[in-house]
């Protein structure tokens, strides 16, 4: 030491950080200041009896306040702030020479991390220090500890990364829902498994009803839905406090309503009891077929049924949708998409379903077309076995389907056996329901029961045989229990689809009510109406004879002429048996 110049003191910056869960555990803001202060203190006196040590400033306490340690130092503005600090002061002009911290891992629980710290600190100059740890990089022995202590901080992050990982796995298994909240129609009770919130699987509900039974698209649905007020999912979210804040990101009215929220709802399985779980690894996501199933069962607010009745509905909305955007349609021709020819069945085909019939057009002079409809499997340059089912004209096949539907909903003894039937079901169903909890509830258990036979076979209480024999009896039960649970939610879907099929069908003879005359004449409106009430009209045919006289030129080829049509009702078909099938006889003068 030089005679006449005084020993510099130690100026120290302080760097706290605490993350969320920091704040209401043992290292909050006051314990690491009360740490960091008493560090300052008790580091002795110079000879001159000044402190060895001093804090550097209010200004050069730096505060990552509610920060994860994940989160890169230089993404935390604390410490972002004490480097722009460091490389602004002059040349020689530091303003701190220390820097301490509670513990290593307020700054970095990587080693590569902590280190690389630690180095450009003392590029600059500056000295580490931990309060709890004792690690000080001005001397050797504390510049060994750190790189110890590094290791020991990374393998401590490792193991609750590691714990943190397999808890969650085995959570979202068991059906715990790990996200910021439920889907919309369901709520998390205490233990984070679902349960529905009626208020919103009524909406659930109704979407349903309005998609599969009263044919609405889902931009309708929606439109009905934002005129109705009706809370939007991230809106009720919020309204039912289903989430903590108060605050969300949305740019629309809490009723606004999208299609694509509609469609969503509509696809998703988790409103028949379905709940995937682990459908992402090492953050990427995985194909569909690699999700897992959660080992719990949740209560269903749309019965299996229903559900895939909205799934076949989608698929024809999705393809009229991309048949409009290709052509525009000049005459319409009512039975489009729905008749299909049972000639073609022995037909080599690509998949099960019948062949379509199609709409076609030819001129029969200057001024009148012919409209018809014809097998798609005509076309010889597509096919090489083609159908020879002779065409249909338009007129006559549109004008009996249209009688028929008028009739359908100008028959007051369907509507009046619906409503019997549906009356001696409705408490049917609410016993079934109650069947249901029961069942689901002793599925559920199953697991648990699983592992206490494990345990009781790792404690020595129960032997190698007596465990696989509890194991079996516990594999039928389950089995039973879901074939139980499979027959239930059947029955409560024949329920739920004679219900629904009821109200749609009483809507349609309210709302044509007195009408039928001009209905008949608004082809757009009779379109929509055979549409809803008719699946597929199925045409048979049966070999020309001498008998038949054929306009046309005489072929080789055997061919066949249209004789029944199977109409496939939007209905239950038991209920209307009396017009399920029916003849159709095709004059042979206009063929």
């Amino acid at each position: 030491m030089n005679i006449g110049i005084p020993e510099k003191q130690t100026r120290v910056a302080f760097y706290l950080r605490v993350s969320t869960e920091d704040q209401v555990e043992k290292h909050g803001l006051d314990v690491q200041m009360e740490a960091l202060e008493s560090l300052v203190h008790t580091r002795g006196k110079l000879e001159d009896g000044r402190p060895a040590m001093v804090k550097a400033g209010e200004q050069y306490v730096y505060v990552d306040d509610g920060v994860s340690g994940t989160i890169p130092p230089d993404e935390r503005p604390a410490y972002a702030r004490m480097m722009e600090d460091l490389a602004n002061a002059p040349e020689g002009k530091k303003p701190f020479d220390m820097v301490a911290v509670f513990k290593i891992d307020r700054f970095a629980r990587r080693l590569k991390l902590l280190l690389d710290i630690t180095t450009h600190l003392g590029k600059e100059g500056i000295e580490f220090v931990s309060a709890t740890e004792g690690v000080d990089t001005s001397t050797p022995f504390g510049r060994a500890m750190l790189g110890i202590l590094g290791v020991i901080s990374e393998l401590e992050l490792e193991n609750i990364k590691h714990r943190t990982a397999s808890g969650r796995e085995s959570a979202v298994k068991k059906g715990v829902v790990m996200g910021a909240n439920a889907k919309f129609g369901y709520i998390k009770d205490e233990n984070k498994y679902l349960q529905p919130f009626e208020v919103e699987a009524k909406v659930v509900k109704e979407i349903f009803d309005l998609f599969v039974f009263k044919k609405q698209n889902p931009q309708q649905i929606a439109n009905y839905l934002t005129e109705s007020e009706i809370p939007s999912p991230n809106a009720s979210a919020i309204i039912h406090r289903k989430h903590s804040g108060t605050k969300s990101n949305k740019t629309n009215e809490d009723h606004f309503w999208r299609p694509g929220t509609i469609k969503s709802i509509l696809s998703d399985e988790i409103y028949i009891g379905i709940y995937y779980v682990l459908k992402s690894k090492d953050g990427k996501q995985l194909p569909r077929d690699k999700w897992t199933i959660s080992d719990r069962r949740h209560t269903p607010i749309i019965t299996k049924q229903v559900f895939s009745m909205a799934q076949r509905e989608m698929e024809k909305y999705t393809r009229k949708i991309s048949l409009n955007k290709k052509q525009k349609v000049e005459h319409i021709y009512l039975l489009s998409g729905l008749l299909r020819c049972h000639q073609c069945g022995s037909l080599p085909s690509k998949n099960d379903d019948l062949t379509s019939w199609i709409g076609d057009k030819k001129r029969i002079n200057k001024d009148q077309l012919s409209y018809y409809y014809k097998c798609g499997r005509k076309n010889r340059k597509k096919y090489s076995q083609i159908c020879t089912t002779l065409p249909i004209p338009a007129e006559e096949i549109e004008r009996y389907v249209a009688d028929f539907v008028i009739d359908l909903i100008q028959n007051p003894s369907t509507v009046y056996r619906y409503h019997q039937e549906l009356a001696s079901t409705r408490k049917d169903q609410k016993l079934q329901q109650k069947r249901r909890e029961k069942i689901m509830d002793l599925l559920n258990k199953v697991p648990a029961r699983r592992v206490r036979v494990r345990k009781q076979h790792e404690d020595g209480h129960i032997t190698d045989d007596q465990l696989a024999e509890r194991m079996k009896e516990l594999d039928q039960d389950e089995k039973r229990y879901q074939q139980t649970l499979d027959e239930i939610d059947y029955r409560l879907s024949q329920i739920g689809v004679s219900e629904g099929y009821f109200k749609s069908f009483e809507l349609f003879s309210l709302k044509y009510e007195g009408l039928i005359e001009e209905l008949r004449k608004d082809r757009e409106e009779l379109y929509m109406l055979i549409h809803q009430l008719i699946g597929q009209v199925v045409v048979y045919s049966r070999p020309v004879t001498k008998k038949d006289a054929i306009a046309g030129r005489k072929t080789q080829e055997i061919q066949y002429i249209p004789n029944k049509l199977d109409i496939h009702l939007n209905l239950p078909q038991h209920l209307l048996q009396e017009l399920y099938t029916q003849k159709f006889g095709v004059r042979k003068s206009n063929l």
